[in-house]
């Protein structure tokens, strides 16, 4: 089943990219951190939609109105 997988690590390097293109089922990814160059090459060969620095309050606001 396809899935966004939402990682905080300061920042993605190829090998972990590598894992998570591995999996073949991530169609996209989240980060907190940042995304090396050499990493989104490697997500976007493999079509996986990626975003990077995504602040955690955005995690947190969602969740809240989720449970409104």
């Amino acid at each position: 089943m396809p899935y966004i997988e939402i990682k905080t690590k300061k920042t993605i390097y190829p090998g972990e990219a590598q894992k998570i293109i591995n999996k073949g089922t991530v169609i996209a990814l989240l980060t907190t951190g940042t995304i090396s160059p050499n990493a989104k090459q490697l997500l976007d060969k493999a079509q996986i939609a990626w975003a990077e620095n995504v602040p955690e309050s955005e995690f947190m606001e969602s969740e809240s109105q989720e449970d409104n």
